[in-house]
């Protein structure tokens, strides 16, 4: 009977603990520790990997540490950064790179872009005036404006539409609209045959230029009556002559030829 005792009382003292316990731990503080560990899951969970994606930042905002608004601020990315876009968290915050940092933006502030490439390695021209940018948008950072005509490297084409180029050792990307593959295709080649022994008169005012056209860069002008060197013709009309000890190129039909010992 002493037994049985023991053993009931054991039992209600076993009872009373569990009693006990269940009222330090209220349903309220339940439920919060659940909702907790769904919000942790929520802004750490990846659900999609963004391999070969970019990113442009629309107007400034904050790197942050976490997948959240009030997680630690980390840095501030101004207006047409380029960052690197490693996954999109389940909440729709993105895990980017910015200078070798890592950290979380909303997605009201950024545009994401496909920056997978084909490689094309040619030479290019520019087809209209444009600005050459950090990144393959028009929200990205200007690095430079291109004229029209400006010859490039093509290096590679995104899927959305731009080209990567190189121009004077920098890299940057136009929108394949203001760019085409290959250089001045209409330019001709001119061929040249030289001329010994002959000076040339002006029979008019004459604009002395860089190559054999009317269209290209003019180097200096040269009076009517003046007496120049000519060194050679070629096939579409023009002289090269020098000038002052300055070469250059003249139309031919302003110019009288005589022996150069006249």
């Amino acid at each position: 009977m002493k037994m049985k005792k023991y053993m009931a009382m054991g039992l209600g003292a076993i009872m009373a603990v569990g009693i006990a316990v269940s009222g330090v731990l209220p349903v309220s503080a339940v439920n919060n520790n659940e909702n907790d560990a769904k919000l942790a899951t929520a802004v750490t969970m990846a659900a999609r990997d963004y391999d070969d994606y970019e990113g442009v930042i629309k107007s400034n905002t904050t790197l942050r540490s976490k997948a959240t608004s009030n997680s630690r601020k980390i840095t501030t990315l101004k207006k047409g950064a380029v960052v690197e876009v490693e996954r999109k968290a389940s909440n729709g915050w993105y895990r980017v790179e910015y200078r070798d940092i890592e950290g979380y933006v909303s997605p009201k502030n950024i545009k994401i872009y496909d920056s997978e490439y084909r490689d094309i390695e040619k030479k290019g021209t520019v087809t209209s005036n444009v600005n050459m940018r950090l990144g393959a948008s028009t929200l990205s950072k200007k690095v430079t404006y291109l004229k029209k005509g400006t010859v490039i490297k093509i290096e590679s084409k995104t899927s959305n539409g731009w080209y990567k180029i190189e121009y004077k050792g920098r890299d940057g990307y136009i929108s394949q609209k203001h760019a085409k593959i290959g250089t001045n295709t209409n330019k001709k080649d001119y061929t040249y045959r030289e001329i010994d022994d002959y000076d040339g008169i002006t029979t008019a005012k004459l604009t002395l230029r860089r190559s054999p056209s009317s269209s290209s860069a003019k180097i200096t002008s040269i009076p009517k009556g003046a007496r120049v060197e000519v060194e050679g013709k070629t096939s579409n009309g023009f002289y090269r002559v020098e000038y002052r000890d300055i070469e250059g190129y003249v139309s031919s039909k302003y110019i009288k030829l005589v022996r150069d010992y006249d």
